[in-house]
């Protein structure tokens, strides 16, 4: 087989397979495109981008070999950052099946479900860690279900974990067509569910992780942090928020803050402040993973996002540092905001 010289070419080579064996071996050309990306510098938003192209190609065709011909109307999807275009090396997959027939077999779907993300593991792309794949019956319902979900989750939000199935179908996005009506479904029910948002802002800015002051890390010695939850998380669950509310139909994180800049929901300057963290703390990752990767292999446990600050340069942990206190600013700002009822009544 030829290795591709780009992603343009890979990706059409995937979606030119004509079974499973013939994609696997595909989606190892991954590895030289990656390995060339990060020596020839490409910015990390770029790569991770073109990483998550990669990743959506091959999703397709795992389910176009995955689910029987005979299964009349179905809808394939990703979400999280495969479908925003941020997935990095060794990160996960989220997917979600949508089936036109209210009638449908939900037992059978989820069995191709499963074959669907077998075939995946093969390509070196493992299911979501926490269980939002199509293989379970959360992720897999008919059209009508998903609609009757939709109307559930944001009328009630602290219902069937109704933030988190709302921020995952804001950003779910098909492999196997061009409707994205799930996400479009969310959007348009939620501009008129104050509720639903308040509590999306309110989730955002739970602080589940955070990156140590020089302070703490003198008292306890410990400087392991986890980029993800700490820097880049925050940043995303925010700019999702804040695209809903302001009604910006955008994925990207960075297009989301873009359109929410200058709204009654997010200020010029945060939303230029959590653009430059973001693009911050996405090329540390970017680095740190892609090396973790190439070195360890695909589906290694080692490919992680705790970095230990004392291996970095003390440039970088500058850099962090500054990207954690710009977030926690931000994030005492919008929760101020919120209990002062600034974002209700639009």
């Amino acid at each position: 087989m030829t290795v591709p010289a780009n992603v343009v070419e890979l990706c059409n080579l995937i979606e030119d397979t004509t079974d499973e064996a013939a994609l696997v071996q595909a989606a190892r050309g991954a590895r030289r495109i990656v390995a060339e990306a990060q020596r020839d510098g490409m910015p990390a938003t770029k790569l991770a981008e073109s990483w998550s192209t990669l990743v959506r190609s091959t999703v397709a065709s795992a389910a176009r070999f995955g689910i029987p011909p005979s299964s009349a109307g179905w809808s394939w999807y990703v979400s999280g950052s495969t479908a925003r275009n941020e997935a990095l090396p060794g990160s996960d997959v989220e997917s979600i099946l949508v089936l036109d027939d209210p009638r449908a077999d939900l037992r059978a779907a989820m069995d191709s479900a499963g074959y669907v993300h077998s075939v995946l593991d093969r390509c070196g792309l493992r299911g979501d860690d926490k269980g939002a794949v199509a293989s379970r019956a959360r992720f897999c319902r008919t059209a009508v279900q998903w609609t009757e979900g939709i109307d559930a989750w944001t009328n009630d939000p602290q219902l069937d974990r109704g933030v988190v199935m709302s921020g995952l179908l804001a950003d779910a996005r098909s492999v196997t067509g061009d409707s994205d009506a799930l996400r479009h479904s969310l959007a348009e029910v939620i501009k008129t569910r104050e509720r639903a948002l308040a509590a999306m802002l309110s989730d955002s800015l739970f602080v589940r992780a955070a990156l140590p002051s020089r302070l703490r890390l003198f008292a306890t010695r410990d400087d392991v942090v986890d980029l993800k939850a700490a820097a880049i998380e925050p940043v995303v669950s925010i700019a999702r928020w804040a695209a809903l509310s302001s009604g910006s139909p955008t994925l990207a994180t960075l297009d989301r803050l873009r359109d929410a800049a200058g709204t009654k929901f997010l200020s010029t300057d945060d939303a230029q402040v959590l653009r430059e963290c973001y693009t911050i703390s996405t090329r540390m990752r970017w680095h740190h993973r892609a090396r973790l990767w190439l070195d360890a292999g695909p589906n290694d446990s080692r490919v992680t996002d705790e970095v230990t600050l004392s291996d970095l340069p003390p440039q970088d942990r500058a850099l962090l540092r500054g990207v954690g206190r710009e977030i926690s600013g931000i994030r005492r700002k919008l929760a101020y905001l919120a209990s002062t009822s600034t974002f209700t009544g639009r």
